[in-house]
């Protein structure tokens, strides 16, 4: 089934704690990859900018896509800039 939602997240490291940053990427990726509806979601590190990661989401249908605002996976989005390891977040869906 192809995928009829999507979402991106465009997040940029604390200068020196990009390494880190990818690595919590990856475990709240790890999380929501098993939610309902969801049909992909991958931590991508910018090859240029090794500062910026890009974190995208598809989803079955855009219902799925809202419901995975409400997991608990996603309050590390908002604990990566508490944590200083985030000093900017980008959504777009």
């Amino acid at each position: 089934m192809p995928a009829c939602a999507f979402n991106t997240v465009h997040v940029r490291a604390v200068a020196g704690r990009s390494a880190e940053l990818g690595e919590r990427l990856q475990q709240i990726g790890d999380a929501v990859r098993t939610a309902p509806g969801c049909l992909d979601y991958r931590v991508h590190r910018d090859p240029i900018d090794r500062d910026l990661w890009i974190v995208t989401g598809h989803w079955a249908c855009a219902e799925q896509l809202s419901a995975h605002f409400a997991l608990p996976a996603l309050q590390g989005f908002i604990e990566l800039t508490r944590e200083h390891l985030a000093r900017r977040l980008d959504f777009d869906h």
